[in-house]
């Protein structure tokens, strides 16, 4: 990793002091970036032993996991590693107006700052994909979890670059026709969807936000 990130001290002044989460350091990791085998994205987020929350979205403790039982609400513990298993839907209400489907597996670790600054570290490790691996936009209907609606990006052909683009087009593609939220089973009108960047909204997706 050392070799992979680029700093403007020479090496060999820092590397018997490398913090990684030094704000040089963070700055580098604000979106995703792949070093080596694996993913990395680092968070600022106002974390405590209790609580998570994220300065642009607000409480970020409490999210979804779609499994056998139906859907699950899971928390983010701070201090303590949380595993979302590849293949596994996923969301965080308010923040994904989507399920998440990664083919790699997930590691989030909250930190709080021993300094005393408000604002921890918030990890999210991965591996890289490959190929055809990557991730998946998904929608199931809110009443009978039926799945309505699908789009993948192959993260491992295309890389990061155009991923966070893909959940956007994925989402608006969702919107654009009431018959992609009814439910084919039930017939529920499922709410509109939204991306994961709140200053990219429309107004009506800034009020699927607000409600789901």
């Amino acid at each position: 990793m050392l070799l992979e990130v680029q700093i403007p001290e020479l090496i060999e002044r820092v590397v018997d002091d490398w913090d990684f989460l030094e704000e040089k350091i963070v700055a580098k990791f604000t979106s995703f970036r792949t070093v080596g085998q694996n993913i990395y994205g680092i968070r600022r987020r106002t974390i405590t032993q209790t609580e998570i929350v994220d300065p642009n979205k607000g409480a970020f403790a409490k999210f979804l996991e779609l499994g056998r039982n139906g859907a699950e609400e899971q928390t983010f513990v701070p201090m303590q590693l949380h595993i979302t298993t590849g293949g596994t839907p996923h969301r965080v209400p308010h923040s994904m107006g989507f399920w998440h489907i990664n083919d790699m597996d997930e590691l989030y670790l909250g930190l709080t700052n021993p300094d005393g600054d408000p604002l921890g570290h918030y990890l999210v490790i991965m591996q890289t994909p490959k190929g055809s691996e990557g991730d998946s936009w998904a929608w199931y209907c809110e009443t009978c979890l039926t799945m309505l609606f699908e789009r993948h990006f192959a993260t491992g052909e295309h890389g990061l670059q155009g991923l966070f683009k893909s959940s956007e087009t994925a989402v608006r593609a969702y919107n654009s026709d009431a018959r992609n939220r009814t439910c084919p089973e039930c017939g529920h009108l499922n709410p509109l969807a939204y991306a994961w960047n709140v200053h990219h909204d429309t107004p009506e997706e800034r009020a699927a936000r607000a409600l789901w």
